[in-house]
């Protein structure tokens, strides 16, 4: 079935160096891939995935330096723009931002979309303890605003709590709560509400939000006065990771049927693992043929609003 990928990875020379100067081994507790662009254009070849948005993994790009974040960020965005430009009928990328640095993060912005040819952008769950959603980060939001962008939520290891991963590799769990504490933030920061033109994808299938919506959304309406139900349908959500038999259809009870895109999380998720989850999404009977078409490709199409041949 034909697709586009919202939720696909490139590993940049710099950002792989960086990893093995700071975090030997296997940062997150998960090995970090190799990667060719070639790679990335085998697997749309093979899975018939016909447009890929790049985008930056965990770790985030910040591991203690103000200046080596704003020269991973830039050279990330400039491989970007370098590969969008060399293949402009497959591939695109969601530009990496070196925040929690708002002055250097403001000019990314400005560069990203003006001169490097950015769909959209990438941001950690948090970046050394600030997570996204936090009020320290106004100027950039109100940026995003501006411009409509797109905003690609990614989960990074937690902070809050430290002991959220229970000594199990990040990604099982870790992510999942990050992202979830995130999106809480959010609500509770009134987010939505002050930027309501950023397009934000959550990712993987909107990690525990299908499971706890109904838990908190009594909470927010009370407190903060908010409908998170409401909230929810306005939001974006990738299928990143292993959403089926339970989390894709909890999913859709909460999102808007048009606001779920595909992801295939290459190459963290290894090429044998992404043709299986793309073939259980496939054959699945848990949704329609039409909400599948919507998830393949219909609903990335027109998020990203370019013609695709």
């Amino acid at each position: 079935m034909k697709s586009i990928d919202l939720h696909t990875h490139y590993l940049p020379k710099g950002y792989v160096a960086a990893l093995e100067k700071h975090i030997p081994g296997n940062p997150d507790g998960w090995p970090t891939p190799s990667w060719r662009i070639e790679d990335t254009l085998e697997l749309m070849e093979k899975q018939d995935i016909e447009y890929s948005v790049l985008s930056l993994s965990s770790p985030h790009i910040n591991f203690g330096s103000r200046n080596e974040t704003i020269e991973l960020a830039e050279e990330a965005n400039e491989l970007g723009k370098e590969l969008s430009e060399k293949y402009p009928d497959q591939i695109g990328y969601f530009a990496s931002l070196p925040l929690p640095y708002v002055n250097e993060t403001l000019k990314a912005i400005k560069r990203a979309t003006n001169k490097q040819k950015a769909l959209g952008f990438t941001v950690p769950t948090n970046s050394r303890g600030a997570y996204f959603g936090s009020e320290v980060f106004d100027e950039v939001y109100e940026q995003l605003n501006e411009q409509n962008a797109i905003v690609a939520l990614h989960p990074n290891q937690p902070q809050l709590p430290l002991n959220a991963t229970i000594d199990l590799p990040i990604p099982l769990m870790g992510f999942f709560f990050d992202t979830t504490m995130t999106i809480l933030k959010l609500f509770q920061t009134h987010f939505f509400e002050k930027y309501p033109d950023i397009k934000l994808i959550v990712p993987h299938a909107g990690a525990v939000m299908p499971i706890l919506t109904d838990r908190v959304a009594g909470y927010f309406r009370n407190v903060e006065g908010i409908d998170v139900y409401d909230i929810s349908k306005k939001l974006y959500f990738d299928t990143a990771g292993r959403v089926l038999p339970r989390q894709l259809p909890a999913l859709m009870t909460l999102a808007d049927s048009n606001h779920i895109v595909y992801g295939s999380d290459a190459p963290y998720t290894d090429r044998k693992s992404v043709e299986l989850l793309h073939q259980e999404l496939i054959q699945t009977t848990l949704i329609s043929e039409e909400e599948k078409q919507k998830i393949f490709y219909q609903n990335g199409n027109m998020l990203l609003n370019r013609p695709f041949k």
